[in-house]
């Protein structure tokens, strides 16, 4: 037997496999659990804090109403305020995102009556100061420029074109009424009214399909980061993945930025790329935990079949300590100085080095000679013996670099130094 590695593929039976698989497959299920609780949790805080933002956007809307009881009527403040009560009641009370949703929409149209209670006052008590036609043309003027003004942010962010069209309308009948012809500028004015009643509802369109793209693309988010955040509970993962989770944590980052860049559209894409990395990134770093509890139960198994044979185990420790798939290794030796160290990877062979044996070169069948070591050989074959009958791990036959195939095991104390051996 050469001083070249020795190696042996290593199988386990049946029943070792199966109890192996179900191990796996049970801690699988912890995982899973674990996971499913991690992002059970993260939608509760995606909840609260939606809760605490609609909340604090509604308790602002009340802040302007309490502050401001003149811009309206009595009766609107008063119905106001129930009704902002309510709403507050049922934020607080909301136990699904689509409930607090659609709070954030009735919200808004208190917003929107809270608007419209103050240009009914307002209307109405300007309506009573200005008798003549002119004045009236003049309030309906002003009409359109508080409407405009309410609206500036929505309409520049929206639709600008739009928006100096419809300034520019409402300046041409200003210039007419400044010439005191009501009559001739009457038909005018109805026209810019018109055109500005049409163009805020298309700004109100345009606004709420912007809003009802943004509620999606933060809808995607959150289950991307519910998704990242399962995955970060998940030590198996982490563990064999940990690099694939921070590129995901990247794209959420990517995802993030679109939001606020409102590129809403991209929220699908990365969410979907997330989906898609999850499932692949959970069945590969189960793939490789159990490839690990196999080395692990292997080098185990030999431990304990060299410490029956009268070995003491001299070390016990993996190859690459920071890295989950190194391999393990471990030295065992006798009182006479006989010494077997193994090295057991994830998978392929199993490689072994002898030492305190005795080498020789002996002539091969046919020509020229071989290394061989027929003690160090007869020990490592009982121990592939031990592990099969105790342990259902089978070994391969030993098989060193030049090896006599046609070789028969003798009595002898012969092995010629080298690198180590291995069994295949």
């Amino acid at each position: 037997m050469s001083g070249s590695p020795k190696y042996s593929r290593a199988e386990l039976d049946r029943q070792r496999q199966a109890k192996l698989e179900s191990d796996r497959r049970r801690k699988a299920e912890q995982e899973a659990r674990r996971r499913q609780e991690a992002e059970e949790r993260e939608r509760q805080r995606q909840l609260e804090a939606e809760r605490q933002r609609v909340a604090a956007q509604l308790q602002s809307l009340l802040t302007q109403i309490n502050q401001q009881p003149d811009l309206i009527y009595a009766g609107d403040h008063q119905e106001l305020q129930q009704k902002g009560q309510s709403l507050l009641q049922q934020i607080q009370t909301a136990i699904l995102p689509d409930k607090l949703s659609n709070l954030t929409t009735e919200i808004q149209q208190l917003q929107r009556v809270w608007e419209e209670a103050k240009h009914q006052k307002w209307h109405a008590e300007q309506k009573k100061l200005r008798q003549q036609e002119l004045d009236r043309q003049k309030l309906a003027l002003e009409d359109c420029d508080r409407r405009l003004a309410q609206r500036l942010a929505d309409a520049q962010k929206f639709d600008g074109s739009g928006l100096r069209f419809v300034q520019q309308s409402l300046a041409q009948v200003k210039d007419l009424i400044t010439q005191g012809h009501p009559d001739t500028m009457r038909p005018s004015l109805k026209d810019c009214q018109l055109a500005i009643a049409a163009y805020l509802d298309k700004v109100q369109a345009l606004k709420q399909t912007w809003l009802a793209e943004k509620a999606q693309a933060e809808q995607e988010l959150a289950q991307l980061q519910t998704a990242i955040a399962g995955l970060q509970a998940d030590p198996v993962v982490m563990l064999w993945q940990e690099a694939e989770v921070w590129a995901l944590i990247k794209v959420q980052q990517q995802a993030e930025k679109a939001i606020e860049q409102e590129q809403f559209a991209q929220t699908a894409v990365f969410l979907t790329q997330v989906q898609a990395s999850q499932t692949q990134i959970i069945a590969t770093a189960n793939v490789a935990q159990l490839k690990a509890d196999q080395r692990d139960y292997i080098a185990d198994s030999i431990a304990e079949s060299l410490q029956e044979m009268g070995f003491s185990i001299v070390y016990r420790q993996p190859e690459q300590a920071d890295h989950p798939a190194s391999a393990i290794i471990l030295g065992a030796a006798t009182n006479s100085g006989k010494g077997i160290s193994v090295s057991v990877p994830v998978e392929g062979e199993v490689f072994y080095d002898v030492e305190g044996y005795s080498k020789q070169t002996v002539a091969a069948v046919g020509v020229g000679s071989a290394p061989v070591c027929d003690e160090a050989e007869k020990v490592i074959t009982e121990m592939h013996e031990v592990l099969a009958a105790q342990f259902g791990v089978q070994m391969g036959a030993l098989d060193w670099e030049g090896k006599d195939p046609h070789r028969q095991l003798r009595q002898a104390d012969s092995l010629p130094q080298a690198q180590g051996h291995s069994v295949r």
